[in-house]
Parts: C-alpha cells; structure tokens; sequence
C-alpha cells in the first residue's frame, strides 16, 4: 500500500525533493517520508501523480509534482489535531480557515504510527517533565 523510508535525501522522488527545496525545505532535514497510497490530479495528462508525506525539521509537508504540483506546508503540531481512521487507512486534518483544503492522506497504519512518534509527548498544565 505505502512505503515508508526516512532520515535521508533519497527518500523521495527527485522531482518532489525539487519541489521541497523550491518551498525553502532543506531535505537534509528529512525526518520521515512515504509514498501514500492517495493519488492527486496535479496536470498530467494520462494519470495522477501519487501523494507524499514527510517531516521536514518541525514541519509536515504533503507534496505531488507534475505540471501543477501540490504542496501543502504544515507545522508538525497539525498532526496533534489530525485523525487517523484505521478502518479507511486515512490521515484526515481539520478544514483550515484560510488557505487552500488539506487532503486526506491514506497511509498504512504502522506507518502512521511512526509519523506520530515524531510529535512530542503532550503537556499536562502545572505538571513538569521528568528529567
């Protein structure tokens, strides 16, 4: 369904790490990427292009290049808000108030596991961390 491969550069397609670094997004920063199984029209003329996730430093990226290419540039703490159904296999975010709609990602389920991992473990108010 998906493939998961992260920390280095060639994680990612050529094209879509172009689009990463036309955006500002160092790929030496890659923490996580995977190809979805979710498939978007960015202009081709025979097929759609498929859809990645990554985690670029503090960031969650979903990109498709081609003539249109998609770029939807998150801060990692979306992923808080996110809500993964294990019955579809989907990553779906919130409808953003402004800007351009996030789409839903389907990804496997252990992939998604290991995409929260990156998020930071929640706070509780007036309790402090262990050291």
């Amino acid at each position: 369904m998906t493939t998961a491969m992260a920390g280095t550069e060639a994680t990612l397609p050529p094209d879509v790490r172009e689009l990463l670094a036309g955006q500002g997004l160092d790929a030496a920063d890659l923490r996580f990427a995977a190809a979805s199984a979710t498939k978007v029209d960015t202009g081709g003329w025979l097929r759609a292009a498929p859809l990645f996730a990554a985690v670029v430093g503090e960031r969650f990226v979903l990109a498709a290049a081609g003539p249109r290419p998609l770029v939807r540039i998150l801060p990692l703490s979306a992923l808080s808000r996110a809500v993964y159904n294990h019955v579809t296999g989907e990553l779906a975010f919130s409808p953003v108030k402004s800007g351009p709609p996030v789409p839903a990602v389907r990804i496997d389920p252990l992939l998604a596991r290991s995409l929260f991992g990156l998020l930071p473990p929640p706070s509780v108010p007036g309790v402090s961390p262990r050291a």
